[in-house]
């Protein structure tokens, strides 16, 4: 039967410019198709939020990476066995509650204007310009200052390991194509960073803040129940989910330029839709490219067979852009019901701990960024980089003309 199962076109570098259209094309005709592993991909959005969010499927454990070369002792071995998101049950639920905990200290609220004043700043740099890199110039510094302010690391306490990590994009190593160089690369920034974040630690150790490393460090010290990798493994994925945040971000300024009429709406009543335009864009261009998942038990699902363990790719675009779901799907509308949840940050026990922190900066810094530049164009062709496991462009570049800010929030 599976031979039936059509196969996505994964080493073909064109559809990685537009898979939606085969995504579309297949749903008409099938339930599921398959990569070329031979993972079932649910193409629609009820198959894929429940193998997702219930207990029939769970997380990939650390297996996909030793499909990709990654042997114990790899530092990327080490750092991914110790991944909340490789966790299921009482171990899951510890994990997660120690970081829940440390991160609600942190207000959302109180930390906005604190997103405001970079998006403003760096934007300010730009006065006369009207043409702007926006990787370069907007998209990956801002989450990372952001970031910064939020887990209270100051610039000095940056050093030089997380340039290695800025080389390498960790999620790639679960993508199709991980080679020699790339499981290098990532070995020796990962190890830099769990270096650079132990001795961190042992700083707040001896100085404690109040900051996310401060709550964490004392989860560990008084209720003994955060192990030392997982402290470290911990706090540099939160870290460095930053990056994700980045290629959102970009899309929404491709798709808000692309849709003059939508940038104007924002533009017009940023408060009223910044909510709808964050949703929006993580909707139509979510970050990661797919959720592995593997089978809890031996069952039959979406009309397939399963042996226990075997794995799926929840493929997040498909879900993402199902009709049964949204009217009209493959629209870019930031007028869509804002509580009408996508699959980017997943569903159920593992829900992405950080959401509410790439939710205000994305509002934010999309608000900002129509509020400063008007009339957007494209200045380059955008191509998104194939073969990879984050929906990222390549390059964009943007022209606008440039507005004098409102009053800014304090």
């Amino acid at each position: 039967m599976r031979e039936s199962i059509p196969v996505l076109p994964i080493s073909d570098p064109a559809y990685w410019q537009d898979p939606y259209s085969v995504y579309r094309a297949l749903r008409e005709k099938h339930r599921v198709a398959q990569n070329e592993d031979g993972y079932i991909v649910p193409l629609h959005w009820q198959d894929a939020a429940w193998a997702v969010k219930g207990t029939d499927f769970i997380a990939n454990g650390i297996e996909v990476l030793e499909r990709r070369g990654f042997e114990p002792g790899d530092p990327m071995h080490t750092w991914r066995s110790n991944a909340i998101g490789v966790m299921e049950g009482d171990d899951h639920r510890r994990v997660r509650s120690h970081a829940t905990s440390a991160l609600s200290k942190r207000n959302m609220d109180a930390i906005r204007p604190l997103i405001r004043k970079h998006a403003h700043a760096l934007l300010d740099r730009l006065t006369g310009a009207s043409e702007l890199d926006v990787h370069k110039d907007y998209a990956s510094p801002l989450p990372r200052l952001v970031m910064m302010d939020f887990l209270g690391i100051s610039p000095d306490e940056l050093s030089s390991s997380f340039a290695s990590m800025a080389r390498v994009n960790i999620v790639d190593c679960f993508g199709p194509r991980v080679t020699p160089e790339l499981r290098a690369a990532a070995n020796e920034a990962i190890q830099k960073s769990m270096d650079h974040v132990a001795g961190l630690y042992a700083k707040r150790r001896l100085e404690p803040r109040d900051d996310l490393l401060t709550h964490l460090v004392q989860a560990k010290d008084v209720d003994g129940e955060l192990s030392h990798g997982e402290l470290i493994t911990l706090f540099s994925t939160i870290f460095g989910s930053g990056a994700s945040t980045t290629s959102v971000l970009a899309s929404g300024i491709l798709e808000l330029a692309r849709h003059p009429e939508q940038a104007a709406l924002l533009r017009s009543e940023p408060d009223r839709w910044k909510r709808g335009a964050c949703e929006e864009t993580l909707r139509y261009r979510p970050a990661i490219i797919a959720i592995g998942q593997r089978s809890a038990i031996a069952q039959e699902a979406f009309g397939i067979e399963f042996e226990r363990s075997e794995p799926i790719d929840v493929v997040i675009g498909a879900a993402n852009r199902d009709p049964e779901r949204w009217e009209d799907p493959e629209r870019f509308e930031i007028r869509r019901d804002p509580g009408v949840m996508s699959l980017t940050f997943g569903m159920g026990a593992h829900f992405c701990l950080g959401h509410a922190m790439a939710r205000a900066t994305l509002e934010e810094a999309l608000a900002c960024f129509v509020e400063r530049c008007d009339a957007l164009e494209l200045a380059n062709a955008p191509r998104w980089i194939p073969f990879v496991m984050e929906n990222k462009l390549d390059q964009l570049l943007v022209r606008f003309e440039g507005r004098t800010p409102t009053i800014r929030s304090a």
